[in-house]
């Protein structure tokens, strides 16, 4: 937005609702450096016998909600997922997770600035002037760097995405899979991946 925009949105930016996301029941700790090759092979258990509750607590620890819109919860760092089952394949949405700098939108890239002394910095343009670039390099806490125009030796995209690796590593095999059947939901607890399957009789 720009300066008057800012202005005249204040009032209603002020007073809009913060969803907080519910915290974590239990504490959790490293489990292992998930890959794309541990988890391919069972994609197609995510449509059934999941669990529902399971999957909406690792939801909340891997912090989705800190930055993606879900339902009526969540931040606006990243893209909404609602429907992001819709748009993209199980393939896909566990490689965003396991490997977020694979394809990152242009819509959310970072950008790196090089300064002349050769130092750098990585993050979220916020503002740009005649004067200066200011960045935010990390979207959770908010933090902002200004960077003088007249210091900088170069600027392009970023490699890496905002979207830090190995969120998902606390989560054991299958609350990785509750936590994809929950996404691919769009948080319905009635969705037939959590409808328990019978087995038949031998």
């Amino acid at each position: 937005l720009s300066q008057s925009e800012r202005a005249e949105l204040t009032a209603f930016i002020a007073d809009a609702p913060t969803a907080v996301a519910a915290k974590p029941k239990k504490e959790y700790k490293f489990v292992r450096e998930w890959t794309m090759a541990d988890l391919a092979g069972d994609l197609d258990k995510i449509g059934r016998n999941r669990n529902f509750e399971n999957g909406k607590e690792a939801f909340t620890v891997t912090q989705c909600f800190q930055c993606h819109r879900f339902g009526n919860e969540g931040g606006a760092i990243g893209p909404d997922i609602t429907a992001i089952s819709s748009r993209f394949s199980r393939a896909d949405l566990l490689s965003s997770m396991i490997e977020p700098s694979k394809v990152v939108s242009e819509q959310y890239q970072n950008i790196t600035v090089v300064k002349k002394d050769g130092d750098d910095v990585t993050g979220r343009l916020v503002e740009e002037t005649d004067a200066k670039l200011v960045l935010v390099p990390n979207q959770l806490t908010g933090e902002k760097i200004e960077v003088k125009k007249n210091e900088v030796a170069s600027r392009g995209p970023a490699k890496l995405s905002s979207m830090p690796e190995g969120l998902v590593n606390i989560l054991s095999k299958d609350a990785l899979l509750d936590l994809m059947a929950y996404i691919e939901s769009a948080g319905n607890k009635e969705h037939a991946a959590f409808k328990a399957v019978s087995k038949a009789a031998p």
